[in-house]
C-alpha cells in the first residue's frame, strides 16, 4: 500500500483511495467498482450502501489509522474483528441479513496481539501495539472497539515446560517399562497358587498392562509428534496428506492416505505402533490362565502314625495298655511256668507260643493282596477330605537281608556268613531246571523254634515237673535262614521247550540261589494316600544288627530236657525268657519273621510233558505276589528284591490296626496311638501333627512367562526405537520440542498467502476439495512485502520479515543465516533432500 502525506492515498492492490484534507483523511472510496477485495479481509458493503470511514494520517509515522462503522442495522455497534483462522479468510455473511465486519492481522512471531480500545464514530480510534507504544513501526489498529488483550508475563510453570520437553518422553517409556516389569512381579507371585478371586486378578493384571501401554504409547505419540514437524519441513505434501498425517493416531482412515504413506514412513510407522498397542493388554491378560493342577503344600498333618517297637519289651499281656476305650494287643502269644499257687515273687516266667492271631489276620491279609493294608478312612483322617498327601517315617523294625550265593547252570553255592559264622545252602542249583525240575525251591524251617517246649505240660504250658525248669525252656537259639533256589526264563519271550529232550532246553534257564537272615533294620519309608490309595516305598534300609545272632548246626541235636533240640552256636547268645526286655522285642521280630516264611516254604515243579503247561505248585508262595501268573507261575526275576518287599510290605501293614501295642504316633512315638480318635480331636492336637505335603488336583494359576515377554519385549522395543527416533527429530528441529495442538496449528497457519485460497466449501464447513489436492509444506514463508496486510484486529502497516508457517508450493523461501543476517535466497517447490523422509 503506498501513501503520501502531501496528497491523496490509494491501497495498492485493494482497490481503494482516499483524499487528504486539512492534514487528515476525511473519505475513503472505491478506486473501482466493486466492493473491496475479500483477500485482504474486507467484507462488501451492506445492503443499503451507506457506510462512513473515518481515517487519521500520522505524519509521525507513515502510518495510516482507518475506522469503520457498518451501516447493516443503524442501531447496531460495530462487531469485534475475530480471528480469520476460526472462520476463513473470507466474512462470515449470515442469513439474518445482520452482517459483521472481520479483519485480520498477520502477527510475526515475535508479536503479541494488539490491544484494543474504545472507539468513538468520526475520532481517532486507532490504537498502537503494546510492542510498539510508541508506534514507531506504523501499527495501528482501525475497527471498533475491543477488550483489553494483555499476556501474561509469569511464563509457563515448571511443570507445564518439563511436559513439553524430551524429558517427558523419556519418563514416559520408563514408566511404561516399569509398570511391564511390575506385570512380571505380580504375575510371578500368583503362578502356580489356587485360583481365587480371578475376577479381581485379572483386573489388577490388566491394570497393570494399560499402565504399560499407556507409557508406552504415550512416549511415541511425542516422538510422532516431532516426526511429523520433520517431515513437513523436509517434504511437500497435499492437504489432504497433511491432514492424514496429523490425524494417524486418532483417525483410523488416516492409515490409508498412499501419498501421506509414501512420503513420512517413519512417522507412519510410529502411528502404527500407537493403534497396535492395545494388543499389549489384551496379549499379556492372556498370558496368565487358570488350570487343573496338583498342587502341593508343605505342611502338617494329624493322624499320622509309625511304629515303635520298643513298647513290645515293655508290654505285658497280665496287664495290658489300654488306650481311650481300647486294650493294646500284643504280637506274640505266651505261655507261662508259673503253677498254682505261686506268687508274683516266686521263680516263674512267661515263655514264647507264637504270633498272636491278630496279628496273622493283618500281615496274611498283606501277603495275599501284595501291598500294605491301609488303615480304615486313614486319608481322610490324615489328609483332609479331597486332600491327597505325602509323608515320610523313619523307624526301626525287623528286615531281611539277602545275598546271592548261585547263579546259573552248574554254580556251586557259597556259604551264607554270618556275624556268627558261616552256613551252608541246604541244597543246590541241581534240585533247580535246567538240571532238576523245580523252578522253585524253598527251605525257611532250619532252627526254627519249637512249639513245644517240653512235652508233659499242662494247658498254658505250664510244666508238670517240678522245679527247676530247664535252662533252655522257651530260649531263642536261632532264627531261622531263608534258604531259597529259583529259575528265571533266559528268554521270557520265546517259548520254552517242551520237554528236557528238546533241543535248547539247557540254555533256556537260568537257576540262582539267595540266603536271607532276618536283621534289625532302620526304615524310611515314604507314604503316599492318593485318590483312596495308599502306597509305600522303602527309600532307605539300614540293617542294625542280627535278630538273633547265632549260627544254626543242622546236625547238632541238643541234650538240654526240651522237646526243641535246636542247637546254634555260639549259645551265649542265646535270649532267655528271664531277660524279659529283649526277650519280648525278639518274640515280636520272631513272630513277624515266621508269618512271612510260613508263606515261602514250599516248591514249583514244571511240567515235565510239556515245560509250557501248568506247573505242579506245592507252596503258598501261588498266594503272594512272588511268583508271576502271567509267566506261568515262574518266580519274578527279581525275586530277591520282590522278598524284601513283600516282608516290609507285611510289617508296614501293622499300621493298619493302630491297637498293636508298637502302633505309635509319628509325631509322638512315645506315646502309643490306639483307636477311637476322630478327625475333630486330632485336628485340636497340635502335639499329633507330624510333618507332610498335601496336595490335590485343583484349579490353580498358570503364568507363561515366555509369551508375556515376547509381548512386552516386542513392544518395549519397538517403543524404544520410537524414543531414539523422537530424540532424532528433536535435534533436527533445532532441539526445540513441537506438538500438534490447536494453539501450535494456528501459530503454524499465519502465513498471508494462505490467505489467496478459498478454503471453505458451501457454508464452509467442510474445506474445499481442490484445496486439499494443493501441495503444502512447512518453513520460512514472507511476512508482508512492501504493503499492508490483514491484521488480526485491522489492518497493520508495512513489514518485510520471513517467519516459519506453513506454505504453498512455491510460497516457501530459502534463507541463509549469518549471524544476524539472514539472506533471502529463492523461493522453491520441492526439497533440497526429497529421500529425507
Amino acid at each position: 500500500m503506498a501513501s503520501n502525506p502531501h496528497g491523496s492515498w490509494s491501497g495498492g492492490g485493494t482497490g481503494w483511495s482516499a483524499t487528504q484534507s486539512s492534514g487528515s483523511w476525511s473519505h475513503l472510496t472505491p478506486s473501482h467498482s466493486g466492493a473491496p477485495s475479500p483477500q485482504r479481509g474486507w467484507d462488501d458493503l451492506s445492503p443499503q450502501g451507506a457506510s462512513h470511514y473515518n481515517s487519521h494520517y500520522d505524519l509521525s509515522t507513515g502510518g495510516v489509522e482507518m475506522g469503520y462503522m457498518g451501516a447493516a442495522t443503524q442501531h447496531q455497534s460495530a462487531q469485534q474483528y475475530q480471528d480469520p483462522n476460526l472462520i476463513g479468510p473470507q466474512a462470515y455473511h449470515d442469513q439474518h441479513h445482520h452482517r459483521q465486519h472481520r479483519g485480520y492481522d498477520r502477527l510475526r512471531d515475535d508479536q503479541t496481539p494488539l490491544q484494543a480500545a474504545p472507539q468513538t464514530v468520526g475520532a481517532d480510534t486507532g490504537y498502537r501495539s503494546p510492542m510498539d507504544p510508541n508506534n514507531s513501526k506504523g501499527y495501528f489498529h482501525v475497527g471498533p472497539s475491543a477488550p483489553e488483550i494483555r499476556p501474561s508475563t509469569a511464563g509457563p510453570s515448571k511443570f507445564k515446560r518439563f511436559w513439553k520437553s524430551q524429558w517427558a518422553m523419556m519418563l514416559c517409556f520408563l514408566f511404561g517399562a516399569a509398570c511391564a516389569g511390575g506385570h512380571y512381579v505380580f504375575y510371578s507371585t500368583l503362578d502356580g497358587k489356587p485360583a481365587k478371586d480371578q475376577l479381581v486378578m485379572q483386573r489388577y493384571g490388566t491394570l497393570i498392562a494399560f499402565g504399560a501401554k499407556a507409557g508406552l504409547s504415550a512416549s511415541v505419540i511425542m516422538a510422532y509428534r516431532q516426526r511429523v514437524w520433520v517431515t513437513v519441513r523436509k517434504r511437500l505434501m497435499t492437504v489432504g496428506a497433511l491432514d492424514s498425517l496429523f490425524a494417524l493416531t486418532g483417525t483410523l482412515s488416516a492409515l490409508f492416505s498412499w501419498e501421506m504413506i509414501t512420503n513420512s514412513k517413519i512417522a507412519l510407522l510410529l502411528g502404527l505402533f500407537v493403534w497396535v498397542a492395545p494388543l499389549t493388554v489384551v496379549l499379556t491378560a492372556n498370558t496368565l490362565q487358570v488350570e487343573l493342577r496338583q498342587t502341593v503344600f508343605k505342611t502338617t498333618c494329624p493322624g499320622i502314625r509309625s511304629l515303635n517297637f520298643t513298647f513290645e519289651e515293655t508290654d505285658d499281656w497280665r496287664n495290658p495298655t489300654k488306650v481311650g476305650k481300647y486294650y493294646e494287643v500284643p504280637i506274640p502269644f505266651w505261655n507261662t511256668t508259673k503253677r498254682a499257687g505261686d506268687g508274683d515273687d516266686d521263680d516263674w516266667f512267661d515263655y514264647y507260643t507264637g504270633p498272636g492271631s491278630v496279628l496273622e489276620q493283618t500281615l496274611t491279609v498283606a501277603a495275599f493282596m501284595g501291598e500294605t493294608v491301609m488303615r480304615k478312612n486313614a486319608q481322610v483322617e490324615t489328609c483332609g477330605s479331597g486332600w491327597n498327601c505325602t509323608f515320610e517315617l523313619k523307624f526301626v523294625a525287623p528286615a531281611y537281608k539277602c545275598i546271592e550265593l548261585a547263579s546259573g547252570v552248574g554254580s556251586k553255592p557259597a556259604n551264607l556268613t554270618q556275624e556268627s559264622g558261616s552256613i551252608a545252602p541246604p541244597f543246590d542249583t541241581d534240585v533247580l531246571v535246567p538240571k532238576g525240575i523245580n523252578t522253585y525251591y524253598a527251605f525257611a524251617e532250619g532252627g526254627e523254634y519249637s512249639k513245644t517246649q517240653l512235652n508233659d505240660v499242662l494247658a498254658g504250658g505250664i510244666p508238670k515237673t517240678k522245679r527247676p525248669d530247664p535252662v533252655n525252656l522257651g530260649a531263642f537259639r536261632t532264627e531261622p535262614i531263608i534258604w531259597i533256589g529259583y529259575a528265571t526264563r533266559a528268554d521270557p519271550d520265546k517259548p520254552l521247550p517242551p520237554t528236557r529232550d528238546s533241543p535248547g532246553w539247557e540254555s533256556a534257564f537260568v537257576p540262582k540261589i539267595f540266603g536271607c537272615e532276618n536283621y534289625e533294620a532302620s526304615y524310611t519309608v515314604t507314604f503316599a494316600y492318593t485318590d483312596g490309595k495308599q502306597t509305600t516305598n522303602v527309600t532307605s534300609l539300614n540293617f542294625i544288627r542280627p535278630v538273633i545272632n547265632t549260627t544254626y548246626l543242622p546236625l547238632v541235636e541238643s541234650q538240654d530236657d526240651t522237646a526243641d533240640n535246636i542247637t546254634a552256636i555260639p549259645e551265649s547268645n542265646y535270649i532267655f525268657p528271664r531277660d524279659k526286655r529283649a526277650y519280648r522285642l525278639t518274640a515280636a521280630y520272631h513272630s513277624l519273621g515266621l508269618i512271612a516264611r510260613s508263606f515261602l516254604n514250599g516248591t514249583v515243579t514244571i511240567n515235565q510233558r510239556d515245560a509250557n503247561g501248568v506247573p505242579m505248585i506245592n507252596t503258598d508262595a501261588v498266594q503272594t505276589n512272588l511268583l508271576d501268573l502271567e509267566a506261568n507261575y515262574f518266580p519274578n526275576s527279581n525275586l530277591q528284591t520282590q522278598l524284601q518287599k513283600f516282608y516290609s510290605d507285611i510289617i508296614l501293614s501293622m499300621l493298619s490296626n493302630p491297637q498293636f501295642a508298637s502302633v505309635v504316633w509319628a509325631a509322638k512315638p512315645d506315646r502309643q496311638s490306639g483307636l477311637g480318635q476322630s478327625r475333630a480331636e486330632l485336628d485340636g492336637d497340635d502335639e499329633l501333627k507330624y510333618p507332610c505335603e498335601r496336595s490335590r488336583t485343583a484349579p490353580v494359576y498358570r503364568y507363561h512367562v515366555r509369551d508375556f515377554w515376547i509381548v512386552y519385549g516386542v513392544s518395549i522395543l519397538l517403543a524404544f526405537v520410537g524414543v531414539v527416533a523422537g530424540m532424532f527429530a528433536i535435534r533436527e528441529n533445532g532441539g526445540v520440542t513441537r506438538d500438534t495442538g490447536f494453539s501450535d496449528i494456528v501459530a503454524a497457519t499465519r502465513g498471508k498467502k494462505l490467505d489467496r485460497v478459498d478454503w471453505s466449501e458451501g457454508r464452509g464447513v467442510e474445506v474445499n476439495y481442490d484445496v486439499k489436492k494443493m501441495k503444502m509444506g512447512y518453513g520460512f514463508v514472507e511476512g508482508n512485502t512492501g504493503g499492508t496486510r490483514a491484521g488480526r484486529l485491522g489492518v497493520v502497516g508495512v513489514r518485510d520479515d520471513l517467519k516459519y508457517g506453513f506454505g504453498f508450493e512455491g510460497d516457501l523461501t530459502r534463507v541463509r543465516r549469518t549471524g544476524d543476517v539472514v539472506k533471502r535466497l529463492s523461493s522453491y517447490s520441492s526439497f533440497e533432500n526429497p529421500n529425507n523422509r
